[in-house]
């Protein structure tokens, strides 16, 4: 208590150095506790199911091919692992889609989750009221048919029925379907996805009919394995089972572009959950730990410097008996409070931190609310505290141990003539600024690559232009609506949309560019114009006319698609850029597809060619695609994305068009109304996200680093008084006294480069994943960061070179 008390003293004595210490060490701490809260709630905390490790997913590739649904398996391969497999308890699957729900309240749009009966009995969770699905709610076999029931959400429970236990047998409609209650989730349940309202049951069918027909069907697969059962037993089994089943023929070749042998891996489910946002959460915790030690070696340096500054008082203590022990003992009492304090002001950025995160992260940011202070949390922020408080603290302590003691009670608070800028300490307070410049430099270089990469992202060549345009999701689900009323609505839109004042083109698709739905995927075997036999995968696209206008996609050749293109006309198409160069030798006009078009299965004729467009994102490849005009696929139902071009401003419109669809057809709910650009910026959140965070980072060490360069050089001066005075006196001008300052700066910021840059072309090859448009290497980046730093360097020199050059030599010889 007595030490406690005499550090609160000192602490009280030097409110401004005590005060700069404990932000600095809480802005540290603060940060990387939140990350690893992060970290901890995404990467490590097992799933909320019993035995959760036993969990894995399952995906299927084809000579290295991922289904167009990357992440999932087909048919033929669950039909042919759940007969009696030896490495697993259970196997099942889901899809996702979005419903209109009607017949409870307003129509809404809701996220429906499509699930094989084992669905609930695989991941080990039971109904807070009523059943789970069983097999004969959706029976394997040759028919893709289930039962009209429903499983409910404990949210739309309370939302929709007043968590009333009579819920059950009641009915609700989906897309115009009547579906019947048969169970209520608790309100922890959450899956496949947290905003998941409704379940469903569906039959996973045969590959190949009673009629010879081959249906290919893709979907997300999770298994439990049995105890003691490592997934690499698993995915062998599975790829066995999976070759042995029904051949799939052009079926497969249209869904993962490959008629080659299945292969089936089976990795931890917490492990497929995360594998996109992993390797940038691990490189932000790393970052931050740099931050934390550049905070760290800051306040090191304060301390040591309050150390050498108290070593006369030191002195007296020894003088009148205090031990080396007792004197560390006290110095170390007052480093563990300020890292103490340190880590409270830490732990309450963490919680401002947490509470700020569902504004910051995107909405599909796997496990975000598992994110959460729990005792690992806190234990780890305690724990940090105490090692940081060791680490800045042990210097002093060490330095305390070593003090002269008739020296330091001769001492008049003024080093000799050249102590300073030689003796071990200034070595040391140099090599300790030195590491925190060389910790900037990496974490800017970091910065600035996620920065320029971010930059390429988001002005990449798209082939088509996102600015004043607002999409919608119109839902027309079969066989809610024939071909004739989905074409009907459509043209009515379309012709009310077109005549409205500021609309320049409006059109729709089966799919927009950086958002679910791609309208499907076909294999095709054709005949390329120098003769060659093709066995082709390629994404069909359903479009209006008036959708490329909408979107000014570029026609690199031929001509687009019109209204004079109907069912009774010759069949025609386009297709992409990619589609034209793989496999139609860049000769495509006139080339006949056999994609075979409404009833009389007619070949499409290749009228036009347009640019590539990256649906899924803007660093993936670009996929051969080929667009047929809605008109003349009848036998193809679809959700509509409709897409309007304006003169002004897109969202005005946003109400005009919800009137416009319900007035088309009163039970419309438009999903997703939203302009096209903040389609694009949603698509780039992550990547946004992560360059934000590493420059906050960056900015943070740097502006440490630099305070930290400015205390060094003004304490250097103040104690080197004496010496400039008499380098003064024998006749130093004022540029000698300032060189003298600068060539320190020069020498530490120097080495820090040197260090940092070296460290940043070995660390960015961790980051080549998150980085596009850009070398990891990039020499603008590298150079500009170098530049910063030394300007930054010079800034932290002004005052101290100046205050040097003021010196009285005679005031400094007198030690005044």
């Amino acid at each position: 208590m007595s030490d406690l008390r005499s550090a609160l003293r000192h602490l009280r004595r030097e409110p401004a150095a005590a005060l700069l210490a404990i932000l600095t060490i809480g802005l540290g701490i603060g940060a990387t506790t939140f990350l690893f809260s992060v970290a901890n709630g995404v990467l490590l905390e097992p799933l909320p199911f019993p035995a959760a490790d036993r969990l894995v997913r399952v995906t299927e590739t084809r000579a290295g091919r991922a289904a167009r649904i990357p992440g999932t398996m087909s048919n033929g391969t669950f039909n042919a692992w759940r007969e009696s497999p030896a490495t697993i308890e259970g196997l099942t699957g889901w899809m996702r889609r979005t419903a209109t729900l009607e017949g409870v309240g307003d129509p809404s749009r809701v996220l429906v989750a499509i699930v094989s009966p084992a669905f609930f009995d695989v991941l080990g969770v039971r109904p807070l009221l009523g059943r789970v699905f069983v097999e004969a709610d959706a029976p394997a076999g040759e028919s893709f048919q289930a039962r009209n029931i429903a499983i409910i959400s404990y949210g739309l429970w309370r939302e929709r029925f007043g968590a009333q236990d009579s819920v059950l047998d009641r009915t609700l409609e989906l897309d115009g379907r009547r579906l019947t209650i048969v169970g209520v989730m608790p309100r922890t349940f959450a899956f496949p996805e947290r905003e998941t309202r409704i379940w469903t049951p569906f039959a996973v069918g045969s590959v190949k009919g009673s009629d010879g027909s081959l249906r290919v069907s893709v979907f997300s697969g999770i298994a439990r394995l049995r105890p003691d059962v490592t997934p690499a037993q698993a995915s062998a089994e599975a790829t066995a089972r999976a070759r042995n089943a029904p051949d799939s023929g052009m079926a497969g070749m249209g869904m993962f572009g490959s008629k080659a042998p299945p292969d089936i891996s089976a990795v931890p489910a917490v492990d497929a959950m995360t594998a996109d946002v992993k390797p940038a959460i691990l490189i932000l915790l790393g970052a931050v730990t740099l931050l934390l030690v550049t905070a760290t070696a800051n306040v090191a340096n304060i301390q040591l410097a309050r150390t050498m500054a108290r070593r006369r008082e030191i002195a007296v203590r020894s003088a009148l008996g205090a031990g080396t022990g007792r004197i560390v003992r006290q110095l170390f009492t007052e480093h563990l409070l300020v890292g103490a304090t340190g880590g409270g002001v830490g732990l309450a950025l963490t919680l401002a931190f947490q509470e700020m995160a569902p504004r910051f992260l995107p909405a599909d940011f796997p496990r975000l609310d598992n994110i959460d202070i729990n005792v690992r949390v806190l234990l780890f922020a305690a724990a940090v505290s105490v090692v940081v408080s060791v680490a800045f603290g042990v210097l002093p302590a060490l330095q305390a141990r070593r003090l002269n003691l008739v020296v330091s009670l001769a001492d008049d608070g003024t080093a000799p003539v050249g102590w300073s800028a030689r003796s071990r300490t200034a070595r040391f307070r140099g090599f300790i600024m030195a590491t925190q410049v060389a910790l900037a430099c990496v974490l800017l270089i970091g910065a600035a690559l996620l920065g320029r990469s971010f930059r390429a992202m988001l002005h990449a060549d798209r082939a088509y232009d996102a600015s004043n345009v607002l999409t919608a999701l119109v839902p027309l689900p079969s066989p809610r609506y024939t071909y004739a009323q989905r074409a009907s609505i459509a043209d009515a839109m379309l012709t009310r949309l077109r005549s409205m004042p500021g609309v320049t083109a409006a059109g729709f698709a089966s799919g927009l560019p950086l958002s679910p739905g791609t309208g499907g995927t076909t294999g095709l075997r054709l005949r390329s114009p120098l003769g060659r036999e093709l066995e082709v995968q390629t994404a069909l696209r359903i479009i209006s006319p008036g959708y490329l206008e909408a979107l000014r996609l570029r026609l690199l050749e031929g001509r687009v698609l019109t209204d004079s293109d109907t069912s009774s006309s010759l069949p025609v198409a386009l297709v992409n850029r990619a589609f034209a160069k793989q496999y139609l030798d860049d000769r495509a006009i006139g080339v006949s597809l056999p994609i075979g078009l409404a009833e009389n299965r007619r070949d499409a004729v290749v009228v036009g060619v347009v640019e590539d467009v990256r649906q899924r994102n803007v660093t993936g490849a670009a996929e051969p695609e080929v667009l047929l005009t809605f008109r003349q696929v009848e036998n193809r139902p679809f959700d509509a994305s409709i897409v309007v071009r304006t003169s002004g401003d897109p969202l005005a419109l946003a109400s005009d068009l919800r009137a416009i669809a319900r007035s088309a057809e009163p039970s419309l709910a438009l999903d997703a109304v939203m302009t096209m650009e903040d389609r694009v910026m949603g698509s780039l959140a992550k990547p946004r996200l992560y360059a934000a965070l590493l420059s906050a980072f960056a900015l943070v060490a740097a502006l440490v680093a630099g305070a930290g360069l400015f205390g060094v050089l003004s304490y250097s001066v103040a104690q080197r008084s004496r010496e400039i005075g008499v380098r003064t006196a024998l006749g130093a001008q004022r540029t000698d006294v300032i060189a003298l300052v600068l060539k320190q700066a020069a020498v530490i910021t120097g080495a820090g480069l040197i260090a940092g840059l070296g460290a940043a072309a070995i660390l960015v090859r961790w980051m080549s994943a998150l980085i596009y448009g850009v070398s990891a290497r990039d020499p603008l980046s590298f150079a500009g960061v170098s530049m910063a730093i030394a300007l930054a360097a010079g800034l932290a020199c002004v005052i101290p070179a100046r205050r040097a050059a003021r010196i009285d030599p005679l005031r400094a010889l007198r030690g005044q």
